[in-house]
């Protein structure tokens, strides 16, 4: 018998381990429902662990005492945001440093331009921003570096300032990988509408270089017959996905390389052409996976939410404790219908 064989970990101490509550540390326990297969997961791993070493949950001590976190999101938030919003949040908490998150009207540079510069006179100390590319911006950001505040950039990169850091997609070779697998499921041939968001984001930019980089190598008679910005509003998407049907009658495919993809699943069912068309879309979120498994989108380009959250807040305690500002790249992740229980987040 080893020394710990006996040992059965306390409810409490299961919670702090997984960084859950003790109620639902009891409903998993007690085989009751109203409990995410992600957390059951989290819950049974931590029980194990305890079982097994015997020991008390690890306490992470905090790391970066007067670290005061600002992260700006672009909104109002969708479900991607969202997703990557709640992150920030349970990866400060888990870290023991404070975080401010306020989402910001992405079409308004100067109202993102005027909060980055709040930072400066509210005692924050590190910035994470979804960055959209404007001088207002980049001005912005520029200074908060001179002045000595850590900044990290998320989903979005805006080259060229030094001591930014970068965690996310490398949005071109995202792009590259929607347009193969929207080539592959064309057949390599037909009419596609590529829909994007004002190029607010540089990100959005990258994913349509990309896009067209490997449709015009690999993929020479498939065409491009509507480029559409949408703003990233799904009622926009809608309208504007029932003008390019009607007008296209031979269209074989669509990607989005930006948000509103409700406003396109609607389109496609109104139309009555939902499994005839191809559909390629970025972020799995609820909706668009739920797309995938009614058959409504084919493919999703995917970026882990949680680990960009958790590479952010460890650079900026990184940058807090004295060292390098690290950006890091995120694997794009390729979403299909038949591999949705391996996805992250979800």
């Amino acid at each position: 018998m080893t020394e710990h064989q006996n040992y059965k970990p306390r409810i409490a101490d299961i919670a702090l381990q997984a960084g859950v509550g003790t109620a639902t540390v009891d409903r998993v326990l007690n085989n009751r429902p109203g409990v995410k297969e992600k957390t059951v997961q989290k819950v049974m791993a931590a029980a194990r662990f305890l079982e097994q070493s015997g020991g008390r949950p690890r306490v992470i001590a905090p790391t970066a005492a007067g670290l005061n976190l600002r992260a700006f999101l672009g909104g109002a938030p969708g479900f991607a945001n969202e997703i990557l919003g709640r992150a920030l949040r349970e990866s400060a908490r888990m870290h023991g440093v404070p975080l401010a998150l306020d989402f910001v009207k992405r079409t308004d540079p100067m109202a993102l331009a005027a909060q980055l510069r709040g930072c400066l006179e509210d005692g924050t100390s590190g910035v994470i921003v979804q960055a959209v590319e404007h001088p207002f911006v980049r001005d912005a950001i520029a200074e908060l570096i001179t002045r000595g505040l850590h900044v990290t950039s998320v989903l979005t990169q805006m080259p060229g300032l030094d001591g930014l850091g970068y965690i996310g997609l490398d949005n071109r070779a995202a792009g590259r990988l929607a347009g193969q697998i929207l080539g592959l499921l064309c057949g390599g041939k037909g009419e596609i509408a590529v829909f994007h968001s004002d190029a607010i984001y540089r990100s959005h930019e990258e994913r349509e270089a990309g896009l067209r980089s490997v449709l015009r190598e690999d993929f020479p008679d498939i065409r491009i017959v509507e480029t559409i910005s949408t703003d990233d509003n799904p009622n926009e998407c809608f309208r504007r996905a029932q003008q390019v049907l009607s007008k296209h009658p031979d269209l074989t495919g669509l990607v989005n390389l930006a948000a509103g993809n409700r406003g396109i699943e609607r389109a496609l069912l109104d139309s009555g052409r939902a499994t005839e068309l191809t559909f390629v879309a970025f972020n799995l979120t609820p909706l668009s996976r739920k797309a995938l498994v009614e058959r409504t989108m084919d493919a999703v380009i995917h970026q882990d939410m949680t680990r960009i959250a958790e590479e952010a807040v460890t650079a900026q305690i990184a940058a807090h404790q004295g060292k390098v500002l690290p950006g890091k790249m995120i694997p794009t992740e390729l979403i299909l219908r038949e591999n949705l229980k391996d996805a992250s987040n979800f």
